[in-house]
């Protein structure tokens, strides 16, 4: 007598095959979702071992100065003769643990300084006059003389290549473009032509963008260095998949200064931070009458740094000597 196939035993093979497919797929997708995480150790940093910031930094905050350097090229070519001068933009970001708050002033670069025992020079210069391996420490030493009370604890210096590297990696940033710039720096190999309206910028032109400060203040550079930063994080979350490229690439823009277990915990720290929380001003100045140069003002100067975090009271009025008011 034939023997009946056994339904039971058949789709237990069924189930049974599906299950070692989908275990398969399983591994698989680990495996690959392990390659991808392997491709970054700031990722793996991220996912499986981020640090509260203050257990990073020993610290309840850490005060940033941030700058954004020329390049000196030689006449009519295209060689480099230094890679990082003058510091084109200097920012000073604070970024408070304890009150989930980020906040900070920009520091125009025409601001007259005056360190003891030196001449005047525009702020700015400063990285440039340095000797060589000291410019970021030099640089430090300028800004917290003119900002009595500021304590700097890092400061980062922005590799433009990495800079527009980033911007590429993502396919570019969409930008509205909110007036005509037009503005060349043959010395420093900076070229800005923009018409106003809608475009993808590159990492050559969003470099361009967000340093373009002629025509309009500082002030302005701020508002489109936020909408460039906004469209940045957009294209990032699209791109997500180029995620260990574009934080690699990360850790070069800002030239080494932070170990990624500490980009890591800043990471963490900024994604809990409130829109609200996150408040930007700019040091006080005033333009000097026949002359290239701004002086701080030194009545308004404590209730801004008090505004944005970076002292503790406004009590402290700042030396006159800072600014060279004389």
């Amino acid at each position: 007598m034939r023997k009946q196939p056994n339904k039971t035993s058949s789709s237990r093979r069924i189930l049974g095959g599906m299950g070692y497919f989908l275990l398969l797929c399983l591994a698989l997708g680990i495996g690959s979702f392990v390659g991808w995480i392997n491709q970054s150790s700031l990722i793996k940093n991220l996912i499986f071992s981020p640090k509260p910031p203050a257990e990073t930094f020993h610290s309840n905050s850490v005060t940033l100065l941030i700058l954004g350097c020329d390049e000196v090229l030689q006449d009519n070519t295209e060689k480099v003769l230094k890679k990082q001068a003058r510091s084109d933009m200097m920012l000073i970001a604070k970024f408070d643990f304890d009150t989930k708050m980020i906040t900070g002033v920009s520091i125009p670069r025409d601001t007259q300084c005056k360190l003891p025992g030196d001449e005047r020079r525009k702020i700015n210069a400063y990285h440039n006059v340095a000797k060589k391996g000291h410019e970021a420490e030099l640089t430090q030493q300028a800004v917290e003389f003119l900002l009595p009370g500021v304590k700097i604890d890092r400061v980062v210096t922005l590799d433009f290549d990495a800079f527009q590297e980033v911007v590429n990696l993502v396919d570019g940033v969409p930008i509205n473009v909110e007036k005509p710039m037009d503005y060349d720096d043959k010395a420093g190999n900076l070229h800005i032509h923009f018409k106003p309206g809608p475009q993808i910028m590159n990492g050559y032109n969003a470099m361009g963008y967000v340093r373009f400060r002629h025509a309009d203040s500082d002030l302005m550079r701020q508002q489109r260095q936020k909408q460039f930063l906004l469209a940045f994080k957009n294209q990032v979350i699209k791109h997500w998949t180029q995620l260990p490229s574009i934080l690699d690439e990360g850790v070069k823009v800002i030239g080494g200064a932070l170990s990624n277990d500490e980009i890591a915990s800043i990471a963490l720290f900024a994604r809990s931070v409130p829109a609200q929380n996150i408040q930007w001003g700019q040091v006080p100045v005033k333009e000097i009458p026949g002359s290239t140069f701004l002086r701080v003002d030194e009545d308004a100067l404590p209730d801004v740094l008090a505004q944005y975090r970076l002292i503790d009271t406004p009590s402290d009025k700042p030396s006159k000597t800072a600014g060279d008011k004389n």
